[in-house]
Formats: structure tokens, C-alpha cells, sequence
């Protein structure tokens, strides 16, 4: 009998430890994945960036690629003026070692699992004439869905991609496209992220929303002083 690859898909952590603490402890014990494929967007937002970059790179099952919030503080995309101090705190909270490793990761990866040509992106090519680094995927834009199709290379057989905050699944013309939502931040209080079985011939999927504990999480933001917590607070945790 063929292995299965066992594949967790998880995107826009945004420096929440107790959501990727959640979503890791669910598949300790439900899953046991192989590989943990991040699409981007860990920092920012939340009052853990440390914890989380921390987590994300020195645990060998994770494969990182970066997204625009991380290009924010590398200084490769100008952040609003209203989240220029958000960015600094973030910065100082991460260190010189932990935003090297930031710098050092890439803004999209290829690779063949059971003969399946993968790729990660947070949203798109950044380098795509025209194209913001804040864009959203083309499909949310209310493009057709041959345009969003045709955003990505014709030779990938499974993009994964981030950045909506919204679970996503279309398969067309030999292609799928798979979005497994936020670990961190869905309005509620629930962790996203999706599940994959793959072997030579067949995909499977599941799509996960499983709460989890936030009780310490508006503590968290006011003992660590974190620039515009009550905006953030207010608008991406509103159940606090």
C-alpha cells in the first residue's frame, strides 16, 4: 500500500500563541502531521510575535514562507502611518535573531510531495507588475475565475494561500486551490486550518474550526502595552 503524506495547512497566525498552541495540541493528538506548511502573516496583530516566530522556527515539521505583514517590518512594503508604531513594538519584540530568520524566509515555495507539485503563496507573486502587496486573491476582487486561476503557474497541481482569512476550496482544470483560513483570527473564537492526506493518486481534505481559550489574551495585550490594542481588540477580537 502507498504512504500517505499527513499535511496541516495553517495561515495568518498574527502573533496569537494560544491559537497555534491550540491548533498544535489538536493535532498532536488527532493527526500527527508530517509536514506544517505556513503560509505567512505570523506577526503583527497579536501580543505574541516572539512566542509565535519562535514556535514556527524551530519546530522541524514547519515549512514558513512570509506575507505582508512580515514585509512591513523588513521594510520591503511602507506600512500605514497609523500602524508605524505597531510595526516598531513588533520589531523589538522579535529581536535581531528572530527578524534575520524573518529576512532569511522566502516569499513562496515549490516542492513535490507523492509526485503532486505544491505551492505556497500568502496571496500572489509580489513581484507581479501592478499588483500590491496588500491585494487580495483575485477571486475576493470579483474577478472571473479563469483570471484567478491564470494568477497562478499553469505546472502547480495544488496552490495553497492565505491572506482572505477565509476557508477556500476549487478545484478546476487539473488545478486546486486550497485556503485553510486563520489560525488566529476569524471574529470569533476559533481556530481555522485545514488537513491534508495526499498520496500519488488521491487528495483528501478537511477543513478545521475548533475553539479555543482567549481568557488571557486581552491581559496579555494590555500588561505587554501593545500599540493600538484597542483598535485591535475592538475590530479583530470583538468577543473580548
Amino acid at each position: 500500500m502507498e504512504d500517505i503524506s499527513k499535511i496541516a495547512i495553517i495561515s495568518d497566525i498574527h502573533a496569537n500563541k494560544y491559537a497555534l498552541n491550540r491548533f498544535l495540541h489538536y493535532i498532536e493528538e488527532n493527526y500527527q502531521a508530517e509536514k506544517i506548511l505556513n503560509l505567512g502573516d505570523f506577526v503583527h496583530i497579536g501580543p505574541h510575535p516572539k512566542e509565535v516566530a519562535q514556535i514556527i522556527f524551530s519546530d522541524n515539521r514547519f515549512e514558513n514562507i512570509i506575507g505582508n505583514n512580515e514585509m512591513i517590518i523588513l521594510g520591503r512594503h511602507e506600512a500605514p502611518q497609523s500602524v508605524e508604531s505597531h510595526s516598531t513594538w513588533t520589531i523589538n519584540q522579535l529581536g535581531k535573531d528572530l527578524m534575520a530568520k524573518i529576512q532569511n524566509t522566502p516569499t513562496s515555495k515549490t516542492f513535490i510531495i507523492n509526485g503532486k507539485k505544491i505551492l505556497m503563496l500568502h496571496s500572489h507573486f509580489y513581484d507581479i507588475p501592478g499588483r500590491s502587496v496588500q491585494d487580495n486573491l483575485l477571486i475576493y476582487q470579483g474577478k472571473t475565475l479563469e483570471e484567478f486561476l491564470n494568477d497562478y503557474p499553469k505546472d502547480v497541481d495544488i496552490v495553497l494561500v492565505g491572506h482572505s482569512h477565509e476557508q477556500l476550496y476549487i478545484s478546476w482544470e487539473g488545478k486546486k486551490i486550497i485556503n485553510p483560513g486563520s489560525i488566529s483570527i476569524n471574529w470569533a473564537p476559533k481556530v481555522s486550518f485545514c488537513l491534508m492526506d495526499l498520496d500519488s493518486e488521491n487528495m483528501n481534505i478537511a477543513f478545521k474550526n475548533i475553539p479555543y481559550d482567549t481568557s488571557k489574551l486581552k491581559e496579555d495585550y494590555n500588561q505587554r502595552n501593545v500599540p493600538h490594542r484597542e483598535f485591535l481588540m475592538k475590530y479583530f477580537y470583538p468577543f473580548l
